[in-house]
């Protein structure tokens, strides 16, 4: 096989510019894995169909194991003139086993072959994030646990809001990238749902292939039901940039606290010097880079998302070339996801959270919450109480003064409720709740969550 394998179509070679343009062998080549376990299958249905004698069935099986020796060691030789994995496998298959090669590809298009391919990629490559997430998850459910009794600033619209658990912090974090690994998992179960193998170009396969045996063989729930959508659809691949995207927003927002808490005026934490930079002008320098690649990354996973909803949202019906933007997307947004998972992990492990400085930074004006306990437990109804603490936290605000330096008789003033025990109620040091709701910021819930976690960590 010299040549394109259309090329007998045309009078004239194509010329080279738009043989590069064409050509996607420099970044599907990374679907050869997906293309040798597509071919092994197709080339047995054929047999199954009496297309191919057992001969020629051991002759090709044969070969794509030599082939896929050859790749796995890296020691395929590409031609200038592959267009793309499918037809350097199906050139190489020729030269090792002559004219029966030319039979792999009776009935089959490169349609259905690269959405099937693209198909098992998601499949794979949605486990292997999912996986690499739960090792993180592993990591902030140790920190927690460490840190559930820590009291910490939590905070609404970046002003300190009420004193939380730094471990209940944590855990929403994991709580949320949890949530990212079931649909990643998901995902990853859905891109095996509908088999595209046998939808050929556009109508189906020409040759009696049993689409369900394919479909069973290569591990999907069913044959696709539709040969147009089969071939035209990329579902699977904007699924799977989807569940990306999400995941690189919840890893952005556990970056963003991260590099606010490791800065010099929070100074809440301290990260390890394996997992810093510095600078090349700014000798005191200690830069959090990788939560802040995290965090710019976000968005180039976010890019990746629209830029296939752009590409494929006025295509006519039918396979088209545009789809052939799919893969650097699509791979690129698997990488840059597994890397920074890969660096997040030991970044995580490495922090030092400082317990003094954390109390240190808690707002004396959050003690606010203490008298309102304090007076709905005397009966006050609770705007009431609300108005109480208001116009005192406002009142020691104009005096310069914290909440626990006012007088007594300054208390007394906003309600006779008050006695000469609200000042040794706040004068009592910063702890977390013992007790509270399920789910909340008390030590109890934070420990039932990171149980919970653990369970199913396994």
């Amino acid at each position: 096989m010299k040549g394109k394998v259309w090329q007998q179509r045309l009078s004239r070679p194509l010329h080279p510019a738009i043989h590069a343009l064409n050509r996607s062998l420099d970044y599907d080549r990374r679907l050869w894995p997906y293309d040798l376990q597509v071919s092994r299958v197709w080339v047995q249905a054929l047999e199954r169909a009496g297309l191919l004698s057992a001969g020629e069935l051991l002759a090709i099986s044969g070969g794509l194991e030599s082939i896929r020796e050859e790749l796995a060691a890296g020691k395929f030789a590409f031609s200038d003139d592959d267009e793309d994995i499918h037809m350097a496998i199906e050139r190489r298959l020729e030269e090792l086993i002559g004219s029966a090669a030319n039979k792999l590809h009776t009935g089959r298009s490169r349609n259905d072959q690269v959405a099937t391919d693209l198909h098992l990629f998601c499949r794979e490559s949605g486990e292997q994030v999912s996986a690499a997430l739960r090792e993180v998850i592993a990591v902030l459910v140790v920190l927690a646990e460490a840190q559930a009794s820590q009291p910490f600033p939590g905070h609404t619209h970046l002003q300190q809001a009420e004193v939380l658990s730094l471990g209940h912090i944590l855990l929403a974090h994991a709580t949320a990238l949890r949530s990212d690994t079931g649909l990643l998992e998901r995902t990853a179960s859905d891109a095996m749902a509908a088999c595209p193998l046998g939808a050929g170009a556009l109508g189906g396969s020409p040759v009696a292939v049993d689409r369900h045996w394919i479909a069973t063989e290569l591990g999907f729930a069913a044959p696709a039901p539709n040969s147009i959508e089969a071939v035209s659809s990329r579902d699977c691949a904007l699924d799977l940039l989807y569940a990306l995207s999400r995941l690189g927003v919840h890893l952005s927002r556990l970056a963003e606290d991260v590099i606010l808490w490791s800065s010099i005026e929070f100074g809440y934490a301290t990260l390890d010097d394996a997992t810093a930079t510095g600078s090349s002008l700014l000798a005191h320098k200690k830069n959090p880079d990788v939560f802040e690649l995290a965090r710019g990354k976000s968005g180039r996973l976010i890019g990746h998302l629209t830029g296939l909803l752009t590409t494929i949202k006025g295509l006519p019906g039918g396979y088209n070339k545009d789809l052939q933007e799919d893969k650097e997307p699509l791979f690129d947004s698997v990488d840059t996801a597994l890397g920074l998972l890969a660096a997040l992990k030991p970044a995580l492990e490495g922090l030092t959270f400082h317990s003094a400085r954390i109390v240190a930074a808690l707002s004396p004006q959050l003690k606010a919450q203490r008298l309102v306990a304090y007076l709905v437990g005397k009966g006050l109804a609770f705007r009431q109480a609300y108005g109480v603490a208001g116009a005192l936290v406002s009142r020691a605000e104009k005096e310069g003064v914290a909440l626990e330096a006012l007088d007594l008789d300054v208390f007394q003033e906003e309600s006779e409720l008050f006695g000469a025990d609200v000042l040794e109620l706040l004068h009592q040091p910063w702890v977390v709740p013992d007790e509270g709701v399920y789910g909340g910021s008390s030590v109890k819930s934070v420990q039932e969550q990171i149980k919970e976690l653990q369970g199913w960590l396994g």
